[in-house]
């Protein structure tokens, strides 16, 4: 499969995906307002076609983001996706949908004409074709269990247990071992609790953790040591909950909404979001670095740049520094939790080794053999060995270690700087919303039938508040301007009360009540000491497979969208031999 075909398939399996949350909501849960209608979904005049988010996209067939980008925006995706979700998110989709192809393409390349693949790619990909049975399952079960009922919290809650992480080789399906993974077990198995693990507040979902080494690059490429001894690469560590696009772009649409305010926003319980997020990032970072597998820490490490958090850094492929024990110098250090760098002051080296021009504009190693790290006989604190004074010669080029692109970012636990943020804006807004808009007659904050609470209201002190919201409400001018459809879906008991209030219920009472309705347009929120909302926290942690990641300046195709990539997309795999289907945990 090409990148063109890839790239087709994850757009339209989004979109296909989208299509059927919102006959969900619309059908299932009552929360569709209906003036929010014809601004997301309508018929084209004179052509009988749909359009907005209800429309077939036509996605072109090649791989290039902005045709895609461009062509999603003739039916109208962008305007109704910008009606519904906080920022605009099509940016997103596409680069998710790109992305994706690009990656998966090349690795991807003669398996199905049955050519011979080379071995050392071959490594690097545990399954024959993409597993998208595991991927699709996931966005079915929240279309038919979760998108049409009042409770989201499993979409966005940790995927397994939070307990500490520990190694354990990485099987495939016939038994062989294809690199190790690190995972928070129970017994023998991946603790899975049936959650889904999108990330809050981003296009991203949790996964474990996977390193494959990687085979030495060609011998004009080879470095040594002074007791000639080969200088080691970094294997690639992947977080295999990259590979879930279809999952990944229709949650990342869905945190979205959330976000923007309505009946979604009071989906979540914010206060358990919060909690299992912080225990399950505080065991994953505590475990990891007292069993020495900091490095493992790169793809679950914020990363700043440019102004914008992404989640994970990559190391595939970096020259690995080695101490005189044989053990390997970390780049994630306790100090990296605490000022944001990698390695230390004393670890860190501008002259790893250096380099001298050879023929043809190629490089080779200098006569200068570098040494290998010592540790402090009593802090056991690595100590980078002093550089050759031989190398300040201009014809000398010094290769640092960390490498300049890991060592000029800074870094901070994800959940500090993107998951738990987006949390607590959702909690804020919340609370801000029952004060200030007409949410509290489109939710229920008790059961009604066999109709749930919306989940947000396992909070007693948010529930008390929507309680004495509705309560004012019925008294409150604005109370004319509640669909009392929408209310009646939601909450039958709370619509006859808002009836026999005056709320107009058929066409001809609305008519009647015009002059009512212009003046509650003009009424002051039901309680205005409460401020306003804050504006909506756009998407953070990037994407899992940026089609252009590299920043530059100008105008860019998908602006902030873009920048977010974590740039994994030089290996592949997926929580294999430990080997459990993420489905065949059970709900």
């Amino acid at each position: 499969m090409g990148q063109a075909l890839l790239t087709q398939a994850g757009a339209q399996a989004w979109n296909q995906a989208t299509q059927m949350i919102w006959k969900s909501k619309a059908t299932l849960s009552g929360d569709l307002l209906g003036g929010l209608w014809s601004k997301v979904a309508w018929v084209e005049d004179g052509r009988m076609r749909s359009g907005g988010i209800l429309a077939e996209v036509a996605f072109p067939a090649d791989d290039d983001p902005r045709r895609s980008s461009e062509r999603s925006g003739r039916v109208g995706l962008d305007l109704a996706l910008n009606a519904v979700s906080a920022v605009p998110v099509v940016g997103w989709v596409v680069g998710i949908a790109v992305g994706i192809g690009k990656a998966l393409a090349p690795l991807f390349a003669g398996l199905i004409q049955g050519n011979d693949i080379p071995s050392e790619r071959r490594a690097m990909l545990p399954w024959r074709r993409y597993n998208e049975k595991v991927d699709q399952e996931w966005v079915r079960t929240f279309i038919k269990i979760e998108a049409g009922g009042a409770d989201w919290t499993m979409a966005f809650s940790p995927p397994t247990d939070a307990r500490p992480w520990k190694l354990a080789d990485g099987l495939d399906d016939d038994g062989n071992p294809i690199g190790q993974v690190l995972a928070p077990f129970a017994g023998k198995s991946v603790a899975w609790n049936g959650a889904y693990g999108c990330l809050p507040g981003t296009f991203r979902v949790a996964g474990i953790l996977q390193h494959r080494g990687r085979p030495n690059p060609p011998d004009s490429e080879l470095r040594f040591y002074s007791d000639g001894t080969l200088i080691q690469r970094y294997g690639d560590f992947t977080q295999t909950g990259d590979f879930y696009p279809c999952l990944q772009q229709v949650a990342g649409t869905a945190w979205q909404q959330i976000a923007a305010g309505g009946p979604d926003t009071f989906k979540v319980d914010c206060a358990a979001l919060d909690r299992l997020w912080r225990d399950w990032f505080t065991a994953l970072y505590t475990s990891a670095m007292d069993q020495g597998h900091g490095d493992w820490l790169l793809a679950y490490l914020a990363r700043e740049i440019g102004g914008e958090w992404r989640l994970g850094a990559n190391a595939s492929g970096a020259l690995r520094a080695e101490a005189v024990d044989g053990t390997t110098v970390p780049l994630v250090t306790p100090g990296t939790f605490d000022v944001g760098a990698l390695a230390t002051p004393a670890s860190r080296t501008s002259c790893m080794y250096s380099d001298v021009d050879g023929e043809r504009g190629s490089r080779v190693q200098s006569a200068y053999l570098p040494k290998k790290w010592t540790r402090d006989p009593a802090t056991r604190a690595y100590l980078a060995p002093p550089i050759d004074a031989r190398t300040v010669d201009r014809r000398v080029t010094c290769v640092p270690w960390p490498p300049g692109e890991l060592l000029l970012a800074k870094y901070r636990r994800a959940d500090d700087v993107i998951v738990l943020p987006a949390i607590r804006a959702v909690a804020e807004l919340q609370r801000r919303r029952l004060s200030r808009s007409l949410d509290c007659a489109y939710v229920r904050p008790d059961p009604v039938g066999d109709k749930p609470a919306y989940a947000a209201f396992r909070d007693p002190r948010l529930r008390a508040l929507c309680r004495a919201m509705r309560k004012r409400l019925l008294e409150h001018p604005s109370r004319f301007l509640v669909e009392y459809e929408t209310a009646r879906e939601v909450d039958p008991e709370y619509a006859a009360a808002l009836r026999d209030a005056g709320v107009p219920t058929t066409l001809p009472q609305r008519a009647a009540a015009k002059f009512r309705m212009r003046t509650a347009i003009n009424a002051p929120p039901l309680d205005p000491k409460t401020p306003e909302p804050a504006a909506p926290i756009g998407p953070l942690g990037g994407l899992a497979f940026d089609p252009d990641p590299a920043p530059r300046g100008g105008d860019r195709w998908l602006g902030p969208a873009v920048l977010g990539g974590a740039a994994l997309a030089t290996t592949i795999a997926v929580a294999v031999g430990v080997a459990r289907s993420r489905r065949a945990r059970g709900r």
